[in-house]
C-alpha cells in the first residue's frame, strides 16, 4: 500500500509538472483561446490567444530562452585544474541520453586528469514512469571501454528523483569529498540537495545551454523548438526547487 502511494504521489507530481512547463502551457493557453473564440467568448479567447503567442515567441528565441535559464547557470563554472587533488571520487548524475553524454564526457575528462586514480559513482532514477537500467548500463560500458577499471565504477538505480540522487550517494560515501558532475542547469538544486546532508560535493558543470548573451544574431530571434526546450529544462528545475523548499 505505501509502494503504491507513493508511486501515486510521484506520478501525480510529473503530471502537475507537465502541465505548467512552457511547451506544454502554452499549447493550452492557444487551444482555451481558440475555443473561446468560437463561443460566446471571443474577446477573452483572443486575449489568450495572442497571450499564448507572445509567450511562445518570447521562450522559443534564444533571448528570451536565456534569460529564464541564465539564472540557474551563471553561478557555475567549469571544474579548474587547481580543485583537481580535492576529491577522488566522482559523482554522475543521469538525466536522459543526451545530457549523459556530456556529463560523462566530463567526469572521463576528470578521471583522465587523475590517471584513472578514482572512483565513479552513477547515480540514475527510476520511477513508475521512468526506467533507464539501459542508460545507466552504456554509461558504465562508455567508462570501461575507455580504460576505467570495473571495480571503480559503481552504479545506484533505485533513486526516484534527485533528492534520493543524494541520499543514496551520501549512504555510501558519506562526508567525503567528491566531484558532482551534473548539466549547469540543474547543478544548484543537485548541490542544494547534497548540502542538506551535509555532504561535500565539489561542483563540476557540463551540459551549460545559456549562450553568451553579448553577441546575439538575427537568426537568434527567430523561433526555434531547441530554445523552447531549454525553458522547460528551467521550468523544471524551477519546479523542483520550489517543491523540495515547500516538503521540507
Amino acid at each position: 500500500m505505501e509502494k503504491f502511494l507513493s508511486g501515486t504521489i510521484i506520478m501525480t507530481t510529473d503530471i502537475f509538472k507537465a502541465l505548467f512547463i512552457p511547451g506544454t502551457l502554452i499549447f493550452l493557453l492557444i487551444l482555451a483561446g481558440s475555443i473561446l473564440v468560437f463561443s460566446n467568448n471571443g474577446k477573452r479567447g483572443k486575449y489568450l490567444l495572442l497571450f499564448g503567442i507572445l509567450s511562445y515567441y518570447f521562450l522559443s528565441i534564444t533571448p528570451g530562452a536565456n534569460l529564464i535559464i541564465n539564472p540557474l547557470e551563471r553561478e557555475q563554472e567549469h571544474l579548474s585544474f587547481e580543485k583537481l587533488d580535492e576529491a577522488n571520487i566522482v559523482v554522475v548524475l543521469s538525466g536522459g541520453k543526451k545530457s549523459d553524454v556530456l556529463r560523462s564526457w566530463e567526469a572521463l575528462r576528470i578521471s583522465n586528469l587523475k590517471d584513472h586514480q578514482i572512483n565513479i559513482i552513477i547515480s540514475g532514477t527510476k520511477t513508475p514512469t521512468h526506467h533507464n537500467e539501459e542508460n545507466l548500463s552504456a554509461i558504465e560500458i562508455f567508462f570501461a571501454s575507455r580504460g576505467i577499471p570495473a571495480e571503480n565504477i559503481y552504479i545506484e538505480d533505485n533513486s526516484k528523483n534527485t533528492r534520493e540522487n543524494a541520499q543514496r550517494v551520501v549512504e555510501k560515501i558519506g562526508q567525503e569529498p567528491f566531484f558532482l558532475v551534473t548539466s549547469a542547469y540543474h547543478m544548484k538544486r543537485a548541490l542544494s540537495e547534497f548540502e542538506r546532508l551535509d555532504a561535500n560535493p565539489i561542483p563540476a558543470p557540463t551540459d551549460f545551454r545559456a549562450k553568451n548573451q553579448d553577441n546575439y544574431e538575427l537568426k537568434e530571434f527567430i523561433p526555434n523548438s531547441g530554445n523552447l526546450r531549454k525553458a522547460d529544462l528551467a521550468f523544471h528545475e524551477y519546479f523542483g526547487i520550489i517543491y523540495y523548499r515547500l516538503i521540507d
